[in-house]
């Protein structure tokens, strides 16, 4: 009987480390790589917004990559803060701050106040904490409705592969463990669609601080997932931003060069 057990057990184990080696192999080399992009956006050129920006999540990771490359095209940008943020590298870009916290209606439309805004672009997004204190959705819908009501032509919201109709080109991984932020997402999206601005709506996959590649481009097709530098994601909204023709649009953020998790680490 013990050595019955001792099998099974042995059995199980080895069972496990298999399904492990699977799971690793899948999301290392092969999530992302099964499918080829249809109705590629072509880059055009940049056409200013033709007054001050206002974003929000621009003091950290992509949006502040984003912010930076707007301050490089001689763009007015002003980044909404909350109070305990670090704002040096903005102070250093030359950018105006104006505090705000993105779960606060009042002081979401406040924000907007300061400056006659031609656009908004948000990054706003997490993956802690439960749904009501969360800016994935209520955050990014008080961003949305402030700036209708504040008389902004546009926005560029950056979202994430498996919200909406793109949820099957997610990795299964992703599908289980960040569920609840893609049904967060695709609400936050289905309102910006139905405020009635102009806007482009741009999701990446795996994000990565990495070296850019400049080879990632928007494609509208929702079956498309690959893995993306920040930086050339930042490149990508603004180009969206500068594109007239890029207006209620749904676009996913494409990297052919890393089409698995494994060209992030091996880049």
């Amino acid at each position: 009987m013990l050595k019955l057990l001792g099998l099974l057990l042995k059995i199980a184990g080895y069972t496990v480390l298999t399904l492990v080696v699977v799971a690793a192999a899948y999301v290392f080399w092969l999530s992302g790589s099964s499918h080829e992009p249809t109705s590629v956006r072509t880059a055009s050129a940049y056409t200013s917004p033709g007054g001050p920006i206002l974003v929000f999540g621009g003091n950290r990771a992509t949006g502040l990559d984003i912010v930076r490359k707007l301050r490089e095209r001689g763009e007015s940008v002003t980044v909404a803060v909350r109070p305990s943020s670090d704002t040096s590298e903005l102070t250093a870009l030359g950018v105006e701050t104006v505090v705000a916290n993105a779960l606060d209606a009042e002081q979401v439309q406040a924000a907007f106040a300061g400056k006659p805004y031609a656009a908004v672009i948000s990054t706003l997004g997490t993956t802690r904490g439960d749904q009501k204190n969360r800016p994935d959705y209520v955050g990014n819908r008080n961003v949305i409705d402030a700036a209708k009501m504040n008389g902004v032509k546009r926005m560029v919201f950056i979202t994430v592969i498996g919200a909406g109709d793109s949820r099957e080109a997610a990795p299964l991984p992703s599908r289980r463990f960040l569920a609840e932020v893609m049904e967060l997402k695709t609400r936050a999206e289905d309102h910006l669609r139905a405020s009635g601005l102009e806007y482009t709506i741009i999701r990446p996959g795996g994000l990565g601080d990495v070296k850019a590649t400049g080879t990632a481009v928007l494609t509208e097709d929702p079956q498309a997932f690959s893995y993306i530098s920040r930086t050339d994601l930042a490149d990508l909204a603004v180009q969206a931003l500068g594109d007239p023709a890029a207006a209620n649009k749904t676009y996913t953020a494409f990297d052919p060069s890393r089409p698995t998790l494994w060209k992030m680490f091996n880049d």
